[in-house]
């Protein structure tokens, strides 16, 4: 699970990182609100934590723009306990929960894990572009064709059809859809399926990047 942590306060900052890492979470750290904006802008995360007092710009603006932008990822709110109106404000705004400072870590660990899974059972369907992934039925679909594919097609397509266009990382891919044991380019090659399989639905999508820079899905010219 990849998680962005935005928190200002360099000592705590990473003080929660190994925390959270000791815990198996993938953790990237920003400092202040343009790294975290910049970060989500850059890649998939499954939860963002933002304090809500950073410099730059603070958690609720970073969260209006993400909302702004289409983006889903499940965000918690660090706040202090007398920032009363800024957490009415960020549940506003599209927050999904948020956290008083001093917290407890394991409280911290809990809430990330809840709404990780909250986003992820939200729909098995998961629609980009022209193509929609089912992932209980380990279907792909057009208005025009629907094509059968493996669990593991299926789920790496509904991973990358959540990042929104955005580049995965392959190890995160590795540990999510093969529980971190996927041979040598492994992940390439299911790139390939997929690739072959959107073709033969006369899809506007592909999967294109490499073990390196990543995976991403893409909407062609004529999308």
């Amino acid at each position: 699970m990849r998680v962005l942590l935005a928190e200002d306060n360099v000592r705590l900052a990473r003080a929660t990182e190994v925390i959270l890492e000791k815990n198996g979470l993938a953790v990237e750290v920003a400092h202040d609100g343009l790294e975290a904006l910049d970060a989500l802008d850059r890649g998939y995360f499954d939860v963002a934590v933002l304090d809500i007092m950073m410099p730059g710009l603070d958690g609720l603006e970073v969260l209006r723009r993400v909302r702004a932008e289409g983006n889903d990822v499940p965000v918690i709110l660090l706040t202090a306990k007398t920032q009363v109106d800024d957490k009415v404000a960020g549940l506003a705004d599209g927050a999904d929960d948020y956290i008083t400072k001093p917290y407890d870590s394991r409280e911290l660990v809990a809430r990330i894990r809840a709404a990780a899974r909250h986003r992820s059972g939200a729909s098995s369907k998961v629609r980009f572009g022209d193509l929609v992934i089912e992932e209980d039925s380990s279907t792909l679909s057009t208005r025009t064709a629907s094509l059968g594919v493996s669990q593991r097609e299926a789920q790496m397509a509904a991973l990358l059809a959540h990042a929104g266009g955005k580049a995965v990382d392959t190890d995160w891919l590795r540990e999510r859809v093969w529980d971190g044991a996927a041979l040598e380019g492994e992940v390439e090659l299911y790139a390939s399926y997929l690739n072959g399989k959107l073709d033969a639905l006369g899809s506007c999508v592909k999967v294109e990047g490499s073990d390196r820079d990543g995976w991403r899905m893409v909407e062609t010219v004529g999308a």
